[in-house]
C-alpha cells in the first residue's frame, strides 16, 4: 500500500506510519531531514527555524530542544531540557548527557528521533528508584558507546522491558568503570545480534556477585572482544551464559588482562584463554 503524505505547518508527514528506505531517500534528496516519532515518519527543512518550531508545536513539545548527534546516525533530534544536557563525552564528542541537577523524578524520555546513547549516564550516581520504563524505548538506538561508564547504578536496578537492544551496533566501553550492583539485570529485550565490537565493555568495571549474562547476550558473530574485561573485577558466581562464545579469529587481544576473579588475578599468560578462565567459575579449575 502507498503512503499517503499529509502536510500540515510546512511539515511533510507519512501519516500514522514509519516511512520506507525508498522514501525517506526521496525526500532527503531534497533537503528534507527525516524525524521518527511515535511511530510515524516526518520531513523537516531543519535549517529553516520555523519548521522547527513548528514541528514542536504540532508535537507538543514545545519545551524541547533541538541536537544533532555526533555519534550513531548523527541524527537530529528533540530533548528535554530539564532531563538531559549538552555534554562531551570521555572521547570528546558532543552528547547529550543525563542532567543530574535538574531532573525532579519521573519517567525519563529519550530523545526524540535518537540513534545515539553515547555517554549518557555516564560518571553519575544514579538516585534510588530510578528506571528507565515505556518511553525510553531503545529500538531505533545503533550507539550504546559509554552508556553507563564510570556510573553506580543502585541495587536491583533493570535495564527493563523496553531497554531494546537489537539494533545496537556498539557497546564499546558500554560499563566501563561501571559498579554494577547486585540483582542488576539487563531487562526483557537484551539483544546484541547485530552488534560489532565489545571493546572496553567491562573494562575496569566491579561486576557483581551471581550476575547471569542472559541467552540474549550472544558473542559468536562478533569480531572485537578486545580488552572486554582488562582490569575488571569479577566477584564470585558469576555466569557467563549459554551463548557467550568466542568466534573464530576474533580480536581478544588481552581480554582478560588483570582481571580478578574475587581476590585472585588471572595469570596474565591466560588473559586471552577464555576456556581458562570460564573454567575457574564453573569450579572446574581452580585460581593459580
Amino acid at each position: 500500500m502507498a503512503f499517503k503524505l499529509s502536510t500540515g505547518g510546512g511539515t511533510n508527514r507519512f501519516a500514522g506510519t514509519k516511512a520506507s528506505e525508498e522514501d525517506i531517500k526521496r525526500q532527503t534528496s531534497i533537503g528534507k531531514t527525516h524525524i521518527s516519532f511515535e511511530g510515524a515518519s516526518y520531513f523537516i527543512y531543519i535549517e529553516d527555524e520555523g519548521e522547527r518550531e513548528e514541528f514542536k508545536k504540532q508535537r507538543g513539545v514545545s519545551h524541547f530542544e533541538w541536537f544533532q548527534e555526533k555519534t550513531g546516525n548523527k541524527n537530529w533530534v528533540l530533548y528535554n531540557p530539564m532531563q538531559f544536557k549538552q555534554d562531551l563525552s570521555y572521547s570528546g564528542k558532543k552528547i547529550l548527557k543525563f542532567n543530574t541537577k535538574d531532573y525532579k523524578g519521573g519517567k525519563i524520555e529519550l530523545p526524540i528521533n535518537a540513534s545515539s546513547c553515547c555517554g549518557m549516564f555516564s560518571w553519575i550516581t544514579l538516585p534510588e528508584g530510578f528506571s528507565l520504563g515505556k518511553m525510553f524505548d531503545t529500538r531505533e538506538i545503533v550507539d550504546m558507546t559509554l552508556m553507563f561508564a564510570g556510573s553506580v547504578i543502585p541495587k536491583d536496578f533493570s535495564l527493563g522491558e523496553y531497554f531494546d537492544t537489537g539494533n545496537v551496533e556498539s557497546m564499546s566501553y558500554m560499563f566501563y568503570q561501571c559498579m554494577l550492583p547486585y540483582g542488576f539485570s539487563f531487562g526483557d529485550k537484551w539483544n546484541t545480534k547485530k552488534v560489532k565490537t565489545m571493546e572496553y565493555m567491562f573494562s575496569e568495571a566491579k561486576l557483581p556477585k551471581d550476575m547471569v549474562l542472559p541467552e540474549n547476550f550472544d558473542t559468536r558473530h562478533i569480531d572485537d572482544l578486545k580488552y572486554m574485561f582488562f582490569e575488571s573485577n569479577i566477584n564470585g558466581n558469576f555466569n557467563f551464559g549459554p551463548n557467550f562464545k568466542i568466534k573464530e579469529g576474533a580480536d581478544i587481544t588481552k581480554m582478560f588482562y588483570d582481571c580478578y576473579i574475587g581476590e585472585n588475578k588471572i595469570k596474565n599468560w591466560y588473559a586471552e584463554d577464555f576456556t581458562h578462565v570460564r573454567a575457574i567459575l564453573d569450579g572446574s579449575i581452580r585460581p593459580d
